[in-house]
């Protein structure tokens, strides 16, 4: 059910993230429309705002990421690369959600393309 209501609503997020991780963005932002209104670097910590005002309350160290952990790339890169993988991966999820939601009919071709640069990245 949720694999075909994230390729209906939003394609090019589902083919970057996949189905869950995309799901869970949307669901923590409010809406596609308002994931697309964030910036890149709001995408990156969306859903460790506990983190980051402890952190900011602190002032200690902000986390580097948040629900855009979950996401298989971030997995895979190494430990000194995750904080770099998880902004370029939040800049390219940014790119798509907008794509998918001011884009008329819903097409994949965006977010395979920002898959592959991303699969391109994490070979460094």
């Amino acid at each position: 059910y949720l694999c075909s209501k994230m390729n209906a609503c939003a394609p090019n997020l589902t083919a970057l993230i996949g189905e869950l991780v995309g799901a869970r963005l949307i669901s923590h932002a409010g809406s596609l429309t308002k994931l697309a209104k964030y910036p890149a670097s709001t995408v990156q910590i969306l859903g460790a705002e506990k983190a980051l005002f402890r952190a900011l309350k602190t002032k200690g160290n902000t986390p580097k990421y948040g629900l855009i952990f979950h996401s298989s790339f971030i997995g895979r890169a190494g430990p000194k690369n995750k904080g770099r993988i998880s902004r370029y991966l939040a800049n390219k999820a940014s790119l798509a959600s907008r794509i998918d939601c001011f884009r008329d009919t819903p097409t994949d071709v965006y977010g395979k393309l920002f898959r592959d640069q991303v699969e391109e990245r994490l070979e460094f």
